[in-house]
């Protein structure tokens, strides 16, 4: 029975995590106290009408300071992103509770929705009698109509000394009470469970990878089809038989795709295990809390199209959040391996070797640790390499931007803003030729590229040396990055463009022909060099004019994304008032994924670029 009716309830971000708990704050402080009950703010002014009209209360925009001295409230829920959790607790909690302590007013339980900052940061901030937890919910509550909740967990972590009343945890119960049950994880092994939940969650890209890799095999298979199989192969590996309103079967896929497809996701199961274990996490918690896990994702996806997936990994993927570093890990080292095994159905089995099996463990195991890092460094903000990843989604967003502002216009402009960018860096490049000493043909064009990729970035793949050189580029950080934020339809644009702007402004006598790319959803990008015969000559040649082009003509990437802004900025001109709209919704939205910092970093480089 609820005892909680009329609990004052104030909700700081209000965004897709908050809403999508929303019916747990209903329920406890009871549907006909909502409008006197609860508040909540968000950062999205645009978005704030319609979350009211949904909700049922009013939500004000960034004004926390307010809403909390209206509502007075009892439980504060704090939900907004990771990055600026620690600079809104210190504007506006602390002031808050300090107000209360002073004038002897009970203080509010704290559900903290971003795993960093943990629960210890927010009592050292706030007050050692400021009760603090953080809180996973149970993400998969409803499949396909059907109510799942109790198969799986909502996990909270009571702050570091922390000590709750029986009364207050069981108020923290009643309040997850519609979303099945609530397991409490030590406060030392939070980010270890987030880490584990969104390397597995990553099945998602998993199941679509293998999806489109059949596809461009000639064998359709949906991707329903092969969640059932993948989830019917783990059940049977891990004895798992928790009942389930959707049926699986491994018979959803032909035979001979069963013994890969089973050796891929116990990869997945067993990396993100050993992951876990290593870092404290005992083998008996991690099958209480993964199995379930795993098993509901892939429920999902036995009923969902593609569509509804993408939807939901972008909801849950908060911008510079946990669950967009496991993606991001997934695409630079799941993806590609993945898409290789399954390129050639009929040699599936053969070509899953206990090499690739372990390859694909280590993955997953990396992925694992790798989001249990990031998840503790987020409350002290985002850093990093500004490298390929960046560059790929500037020109992205700015795409996307000339899609909702120019309208029919929008394709002609982004051609024209490709091929100046391409241009203006091929000239570059001769300019630094001409000077050097180094010919103007296609060795000196290779010499001269004005950046370096990281290991591991590429697949590249020479078909043909003489008399012309052909390659094939399998792999290829600019697609990866795309397909990490879903961007490949603006991705398809720089592609079609920009290599040969880059080699007609180096040379216009220079020709290439490329006939495929991997961001138009080809199988690899296919270039032909007509006028480079790449015999032992041509690479003594190239060679030499590297070495005379000297270490200076690489360019750090900051510098590349501050010339693909200028060169949109220049064409945008053209556009008048929609031009100008573009090139701030652009710098808006990456500042959004890539803090002010970065973009500080990258605009250093203007002045020298205008």
């Amino acid at each position: 029975m609820n005892t909680y009716k009329g609990t004052r309830i104030a909700m700081i971000g209000v965004g897709f995590l908050l809403e999508y708990i929303f019916p747990c704050v209903r329920q406890l402080t009871g549907p006909e106290n909502l409008a006197g009950c609860v508040m909540g703010t968000s950062a999205d002014e645009a978005a704030i009408a319609g979350k009211q009209e949904r909700m049922g209360i009013r939500i004000l925009y960034k004004d926390n300071a307010r809403m909390l001295r209206e509502i007075e409230p009892q439980i504060i829920v704090y939900g907004p992103q990771p990055v600026f959790a620690a600079e809104i607790a210190q504007a506006d909690l602390k002031p808050y509770y300090d107000e209360l302590r002073e004038a002897g007013r009970p203080l509010p339980d704290l559900y903290v929705a971003p795993p960093s900052p943990v629960g210890k940061f927010y009592r050292d901030l706030l007050g050692q009698d400021v009760h603090v937890v953080n809180m996973l919910p149970n993400m998969l509550t409803r499949i396909a109509g059907h109510d799942v909740a109790r198969q799986g967990v909502t996990a909270v972590t009571y702050a570091q000394g922390d000590c709750w009343s029986d009364e207050k945890k069981d108020r923290l119960r009643c309040f997850f009470a519609p979303y099945g049950r609530t397991v409490e994880v030590p406060y030392d092994q939070v980010m270890t469970f987030l880490g584990g939940q969104c390397a597995l969650q990553a099945v998602t890209e998993y199941v679509h990878t293998i999806f489109s890799a059949l596809k461009r095999a000639g064998q359709e298979i949906s991707h329903q089809r092969i969640a059932s199989a993948m989830r019917a192969l783990f059940r049977e590996q891990y004895r798992y038989a928790y009942p389930s309103p959707i049926a699986c079967s491994s018979e959803d896929v032909p035979a001979g795709l069963r013994p890969p497809l089973a050796g891929t996701v116990v990869s997945l199961f067993e990396g993100v295990s050993d992951a876990c274990t290593a870092l404290g996490m005992t083998h008996e918690m991690v099958l209480e809390l993964m199995t379930s896990w795993l098993d509901l994702h892939l429920s999902a996806l036995q009923t969902e199209e593609r569509s509804d997936t993408e939807r939901q990994t972008a909801n849950h993927a908060t911008k510079g959040g946990v669950a967009e570093m496991g993606l991001r890990v997934y695409y630079r080292m799941i993806d590609y391996p993945l898409s290789q095994l399954f390129s050639e159905p009929a040699a599936a089995a053969q070509r899953f070797t206990p090499q690739l099996a372990a390859q694909l463990r280590s993955a997953a195991a990396h992925n694992t640790k790798t989001v249990q890092q990031h998840g503790s460094r987020l409350g002290q903000g985002l850093s990093g390499e500004i490298h390929v990843e960046q560059h790929a989604m500037m020109y992205a967003l700015l795409a996307r931007a000339a899609c909702t502002y120019l309208g029919e216009k929008a394709d002609e402009a982004i051609h024209r803003a490709t091929v100046l960018y391409g241009t203006q860096r091929g000239q570059r490049m001769r300019a630094r030729a001409l000077e050097k000493g180094i010919p103007l043909d296609m060795a000196g064009y290779f010499a001269l590229q004005e950046w370096r990729p990281n290991p591991g970035d590429f697949d590249s793949v020479i078909l043909q040396k003489e008399p012309c050189l052909v390659t094939c580029q399998k792999l290829c950080p600019w697609t990866q990055a795309w397909k990490l934020f879903s961007m490949q339809q603006y991705g398809r644009l720089y592609c079609r463009d920009v290599d040969l702007a880059i080699i007609k402004g180096f040379d216009p006598s220079l020709e290439l022909t490329l006939t495929s790319t991997l961001s138009a959803g080809d199988s690899a990008c296919r270039f032909t060099y007509p006028q480079a015969c790449q015999d032992a000559e041509f690479e003594v040649r190239r060679a030499q004019y590297t070495a005379q082009a000297g270490p200076e003509a690489v360019r750090p990437f900051a510098y590349h994304i501050a010339h693909l802004y200028t060169a949109f900025g220049r064409v945008m001109e053209g556009y008048g008032e929609r031009g100008a709209r573009v090139m701030e919704r652009g710098r808006a939205d990456f500042i959004s994924y890539y803090t002010n910092s970065v973009w500080d970093e990258i605009a250093a480089y203007l002045a020298e670029l205008a």
